[in-house]
């Protein structure tokens, strides 16, 4: 399915620019339809091909206001010279998969457990998730439990948003549109990716703190005792691991946080931070694997969290 309109670009500030092109009320409700077909939520997030003048790119379309906003980033806004308020001419390319037939079901079989013996570091391999695919994020994340319904945006949200609301389809969507996955030539990313014999493994999500809105509003652990900057772009921080079942307890998580250390000052990072649960770690990480990587506690809100950091 093709589309072709004009749009003008409005920007939306959170705690980070975001410029987006609302799409007219013809092609959001055709596109409606054509994702009902196909099979997709009905105000979900929709991956689309969009192309203004020479500049080609993959994303997903954001539900909002009753219909899709097209998300534009950096890297292909900056190059045409747009800038919020600029109309522009756009063709939208909604291509889905074909849909699946059923299969009969089959006895389920016993998920292995897997060894539990530790691995090392150079049997590992780690790379920003923009050079992994959606499958192997999906490999990681799983399709059932809390981190599948998650989708690591739990720090994302913005007011009155839920993982019950928006419902782990379009949050599995922003994740990818997040780590721009799948595209390794993006500019941008937010998080990291362990592989062990070519599997996906593990997840990081490390990112700037600005851009986590619930961790600047709702959150007290990184502000507690501090006076910091909250918009400070160049902090950042480290707010979600996840190991794929059957490949947990072997030390990817330590591996990960190591890894977040070189991911965040070669992107300009002058400081990086994590907030690790002294109880049990879940999914913010232990204080174990943060003191392997060299963070030093610079804060304890409180009798269970810690603040741990590393200045560039």
């Amino acid at each position: 399915m093709d589309q072709e309109f004009s749009g003008e670009i409005v920007e939306w500030r959170g705690p980070a620019p975001y410029y987006f092109v609302p799409l007219p009320e013809r092609e959001s409700a055709a596109l409606r339809a054509a994702a009902s077909t196909a099979g997709y939520t009905s105000w979900g997030m929709l991956p689309i091909r969009a192309r203004i003048g020479s500049t080609e790119w993959t994303t997903s379309l954001w539900s909002k206001d009753g219909g899709y906003w097209l998300p534009l980033k950096d890297a292909v806004r900056k190059p045409e010279g747009l800038d919020a308020g600029d109309a522009v001419e756009l063709r939208l390319t909604f291509d889905p998969p074909p849909r699946k037939p059923k299969q009969p079901r089959t006895k389920r079989v016993p998920r292995p457990t897997g060894s539990r013996e530790p691995v090392t570091d150079e049997q590992l391999t780690i790379v920003p998730a923009n050079q992994a695919t959606r499958a192997d994020l999906e490999a990681v994340f799983g399709t059932t439990g809390a981190t599948a319904a998650c989708s690591c945006q739990r720090f994302r949200m913005l007011p009155k948003e839920s993982w019950a609301s928006e419902g782990p389809e379009e949050l599995a969507a922003r994740l990818r549109e997040q780590t721009a996955c799948g595209e390794p030539n993006a500019e941008t990313t937010s998080g990291l990716v362990a592989y062990l014999d070519g599997e996906p493994v593990g997840w990081c999500a490390v990112a700037p703190r600005a851009d986590h809105p619930r961790l600047l509003r709702d959150n007290r652990v990184p502000w507690l005792g501090r006076t910091e900057d909250k918009t400070d772009p160049t902090v950042w921080a480290v707010t979600c691991f996840v190991t794929r079942a059957g490949y947990r307890r072997r030390g990817i998580g330590r591996a990960l946080a190591r890894a977040t250390v070189g991911f965040a000052r070669d992107r300009g990072a002058r400081a990086v931070e994590g907030y690790p649960d002294l109880v049990d770690g879940g999914s913010v990480g232990t204080l174990a694997m943060f003191i392997a990587a060299e963070y030093a506690v610079v804060s304890r809100p409180g009798n269970r969290r810690a603040v741990v950091r590393i200045d560039f």
